[in-house]
Formats: structure tokens, sequence, C-alpha cells
């Protein structure tokens, strides 16, 4: 498996991600990990643990020397394929897994070895009247750029040994002409979610790895539109901002009418313990936030955006399992209610924790992957 994120660090969406596909995959065959990383830090091996497959972790650390050498960047870099070729005897393989379309497309692979290639989130949503400043406008058109790049790559593209892993029915039919099949995210579950009665009952909470531009314009637009309605109608309400941020915005953010930006927490579970209700108003990005899936998993009732919730409409049912806000006053109808009305708030965190267990779980996680590669 080639990958930009540690299997063994689980507590941000994408590496919950891979530790997941690996230990699937660990369920059928040894499996090895190249850890690719922008630092320069020595190369290492260790042993993964038994639950991860037991096979070799490699620590592939480089400085980028130019921008074909950065991680994100869909164009090919001969430094990174001699690296890995230093490192790797693909010839002891029999497969080949790519941890998003990346390493596909970065690296010289070779062409007799069947791959496997994780295509999460292919489609990157920008909207681009949320962008507050010069430096994110750059950085969403840069992305918004390699995007293209990668999907003209495609197009030319060597695939008849590939078969691509989707998070979404909406990213699968983008993609017609790519062979694969449907492995949505799963969250990390808590041990023992905590009972409803346990939140305070007054507050709003979002977390997410806020360095990430969609998350940054998610909870700006929260706090600009949708809540002062949520205010209006229950003033003792509080918004808690949970995940790693630049200095300025928890600032920025703290400065808000009742609003408390933390930044990285240790324990997660006691900010969602503590929460009366988890908002998601994304509305760009990937689209397959696993912050919808993760709330319920921890028996909290969500409001989520229109947007987020196409990522999850296989799963949830709207307005039974999980709130969908399709605009900012029917985002703060919904918290507004949830935070006045404790018997309707826990009856959607019930229904929302029942549809993640029997639907998203680790064995069905596994068992949608094993299909899908036995029918390739």
């Amino acid at each position: 498996m080639l990958t930009y994120h540690d299997p063994q660090c689980t507590n941000y969406g994408a590496g919950q991600r891979t530790h997941f596909l690996l230990k699937a995959l660990g369920q059928y065959a040894t499996t090895d990990v190249v850890l690719l990383s922008e630092t320069d830090s020595p190369n290492t091996t260790t042993d993964l643990p038994a639950e991860l497959g037991s096979g070799k972790l490699f620590h592939l650390n480089y400085v980028p020397k130019n921008l074909l050498d950065r991680a994100w960047c869909g164009l090919p870099s001969k430094r990174l394929s001699t690296l890995l070729i230093n490192t790797i005897d693909f010839d002891q393989y029999d497969y080949i897994v790519c941890r998003y379309i990346t390493p596909y497309l970065k690296f010289n692979l070779p062409d007799n070895k069947p791959l496997l290639i994780d295509f999460d989130d292919p489609i990157y949503s920008i909207s681009w009247s949320l962008l507050n400043s010069p430096r994110a406008l750059l950085k969403e058109t840069i992305k918004w750029l390699n995007q293209r790049i990668i999907k003209a790559r495609l197009k030319t593209a060597r695939l008849k040994n590939a078969t691509f892993l989707f998070v979404c029915e909406r990213d699968q039919k983008a993609f017609p002409q790519l062979k694969g099949g449907l492995l949505s995210n799963m969250p990390a579950f808590p041990q023992h979610p905590a009972d409803y009665s346990a939140s305070d009952g007054k507050t709003l909470l979002f977390v997410g790895f806020m360095s990430w531009q969609p998350n940054i314009s998610a909870v700006d637009h929260f706090l600009a539109h949708i809540w002062p309605k949520i205010l209006a109608k229950n003033p003792s309400a509080r918004f808690r901002i949970v995940g790693k941020a630049t200095p300025d915005n928890l600032r920025r953010w703290n400065a808000a009418p009742n609003c408390a930006a933390d930044g990285y927490v240790d324990d997660l579970d006691a900010a969602y313990k503590e929460a009366a209700v988890c908002v998601v108003p994304v509305l760009s990005g990937g689209g397959s936030n696993i912050k919808v899936p993760e709330a319920c998993a921890h028996q909290r009732p969500v409001v989520a955006s229109g947007y987020s919730f196409k990522g999850w409409n296989n799963y949830f049912v709207a307005g039974q399992d999980i709130l969908v806000g399709e605009s900012n006053d029917d985002f703060a109808h919904h918290c507004a209610r949830l935070l006045s009305d404790t018997a309707y708030a826990k009856t959607i965190a019930l229904n929302g924790h029942r549809a993640v267990t029997s639907a998203l779980s680790f064995d069905a996680f596994a068992l949608r992957l094993r299909h899908i590669l036995e029918s390739t």
C-alpha cells in the first residue's frame, strides 16, 4: 500500500480510512505499507500489528524540491519514483494498493501488477463566494487546477489492471469509465457512546480539521448566516469548534457571541458527550464528510447541509436519522428545535446511531471490500 496517511494515526478522517482499509486487507493477506512524508526525518522500517496485517511499515521521508514532489500534485515525479524503487522490490508483491489516486499518477508503478486505487473524494467542489482571503483563493485555485490535471491524465491512463474504490455513488457515477465498486467511509466508533442525557442541552458542536478550507468556510458561513438565527430563539445556546486551527482563526471565532473555538483537544469523546447537537454546515470540498456518521456513532443528533447529506443518503433517512438544512433558515430551525425539544433530539440521536451501527460497521466495510475484490 502506498499512502501519505499513517494507518496507525486515526484522529482524523483520512487516517481513519487508511486504517480501516489496511485492517480489511489484512484479513486476507499480509500487506506492507509505504508511508510517504514531506519531512527531513530519517527513513525507518517498523512492524505493523497483527490487526493491520502484520506487514512492514516503510517510512519514506523526503523534502520536496519542486512542485512535482508535492503529495497532492497529480503530475509524475521521477525523483520520487526513484526513491520508491530503491525502497521496494515490487516483484515480491501480488497487488499494489494506492491510497488516493495521487500515488498511481505520481510514481512509475509496474504495469503487470493488479492495482487497487482508493479514489477517495475525487470530486472537489469549491464555493468561491465563501473564500475570505487572497491566500484561501490561491489555495483553492491550485486545488481546482490539480483536479483538472488528474481528470485529464485519467483519460489517457492505462487502467486495464486497476480497480477503483469510490466513497459515494456521486463519485462513481462521475467516472463511468472506471471499473470498481462503492466502499463508503466508516467512522471510528467510541467504545461507550454517551447517552443523550449526558449532554449539556445547549452546545452545538462542529468537529473538523480547521486548516482545511472547506471547514473554515463552513464555520464562517455558519457564524455569519445561521448562528444569529439560532441565538435569537435560544439565547443560552453555545457553539463549540473543535479541531486543529491557526491562531488567527481561533481568535476570530472566539470573538463571536457564545462561541468557543478550542483547537485540538485530547479527548474528542468528551466533546461529543457534552454536545446537544452536532452541526455539519459544509458547502464545499470532497462531500463525503466523515463528521456526519461520526456524530451518529457518538449518539448525537446531527444537522447537516444538503451538500454534506448527499454523501450519505444511501445510509441515512433525512428527517428520521439526521436533519438536513437545505437553507440557512431551515438549518437554524432544525438546530433551535433540537435544543428546545429534548425528546425529539433523543429520538433523532437514537435513529442515527441505529443506522450507522447497522450499515457502517467495520464488518460491513470489510465485506463490501471483499465483494469488490472478488468481482474483479
